[in-house]
């Protein structure tokens, strides 16, 4: 599994130099349709940056395999009903439903196997009619494809992450039964912020 603790002391710096804010709008677009009271589950949700977008009503699950960036995380935000937890997504269980799951940018850490056992665990964990808010990049051209490569070249080595290509999100999605409902698009339409929906 890929160990993020190496480069997160600059992971935000980077992201913001590649991609300006960019990739903070699309991470947060939708997180102001989240009603008050909702049980989030947020996994691969990094240094934090996301949480200065929900309020002392929201009961949320940070699920995060670095150290550090949970670290992090809770210097953004310490809030008595967040539970911060350091697990890998693959091994973690929990009795716990939630209305909704967000994924910033870590389905991507993934190939279609481990995506597989990902989404059924997810999906027993949605409440019915639950939502999925899904933010990661979609490539769109020969340009955003080959900046996906120099990234995962990079991560590789800085992570060693093993996964060297982005999987099929879409089809995934359909497989375990989710509807989608909207989309924004960001920096030049490659990154994509979606709602789906659990539909039973």
């Amino acid at each position: 599994m890929a160990n993020f603790n190496r480069i997160a002391f600059l992971y935000d710096f980077l992201k913001r130099l590649i991609f300006s804010q960019q990739l903070e709008k699309a991470g947060k677009y939708f997180l102001d349709t989240i009603p008050s009271s909702s049980k989030i589950l947020i996994i691969g949700g990094g240094t934090g940056e996301i949480l200065k977008n929900f309020n002392s009503s929201h009961h949320i699950t940070y699920l995060e395999l670095s150290e550090v960036m949970i670290r992090k995380a809770k210097k953004v935000n310490s809030n008595s009903r967040i539970e911060f937890v350091q697990a890998d997504i693959l091994e973690w269980t929990t009795n716990d439903k939630f209305d909704y799951v967000i994924s910033p940018f870590i389905l991507d850490c993934f190939d279609e196997m481990q995506l597989d056992q990902i989404f059924s665990g997810l999906k027993n964990l949605l409440n019915k009619e639950g939502s999925w808010i899904q933010t990661d990049f979609y490539p769109k051209n020969r340009g955003h494809k080959l900046l996906i490569n120099i990234m995962y070249l990079f991560f590789n080595w800085a992570t060693n992450l093993k996964v060297k290509k982005l999987a099929d999100f879409d089809s995934l999605f359909k497989k375990y039964n989710f509807i989608f409902k909207r989309k924004a698009l960001f920096y030049h339409s490659m990154v994509e912020s979606r709602i789906y929906q659990k539909i039973d």
